[in-house]
């Protein structure tokens, strides 16, 4: 019998795993390589803007009409949003990978536009869009929503960050 040749696996920087989250604050220059997504398992998307305009009286309705018009025109499930104000959380499911790039322009440049009188000619998004794909329906999901629904509830001065980092963190103040 002939003895099996071991496969080898390759090592270093340049053959790490790549990561499931692109974008954002840790996007610096050109990426180099494609964005992760998944038509199959849910995303957390995260848009930050310069200022804090998306909160505003004038604009909060606007805001959220658009994120439904684009998601159901596109044909993207959201789960879960929270408009913080100077940044967008969403918990979303694609339906094709094809369809990311007409929808996430469309919706950045829709907002764009429709914030730009309250930016005074200053631009809308301070970063590329931020987008992780979670690997999992039952908990990583599970810790997604609650990950917006804090940040939701920090947006409307109902709790602080500051001593409430999880749900856990909630629960316990409020079984006490």
């Amino acid at each position: 019998m002939s003895k099996r040749k071991v496969q080898y696996e390759f090592s270093g920087d340049g053959f790490k795993r790549h990561s499931d989250s692109f974008g954002g604050e840790s996007l610096k220059g050109h990426a180099k390589r494609a964005r992760p997504l998944d038509s199959k398992l849910p995303i957390h998307l995260t848009l930050r803007a310069t200022k804090s305009v998306l909160r505003m009286p004038k604009s909060f309705g606007v805001v959220e009409k658009i994120i439904s018009e684009v998601a159901r025109k596109h044909g993207v499930k959201i789960y879960k949003r929270a408009n913080v104000g100077n940044h967008l959380h969403l918990a979303i499911k694609i339906p094709h990978v094809r369809r990311w790039a007409s929808f996430i322009r469309e919706l950045t440049g829709r907002l764009g536009l429709a914030l730009r009188s309250l930016l005074g000619g200053a631009k809308l998004w301070l970063h590329r869009p931020h987008t992780r794909v979670i690997r999992g329906w039952k908990k990583a999901f599970a810790i997604l929503k609650d990950y917006i629904e804090l940040n939701e509830w920090e947006a409307e001065g109902f709790i602080s960050r500051k001593d409430i980092k999880t749900l856990k963190d909630l629960r316990l103040i409020f079984d006490h």
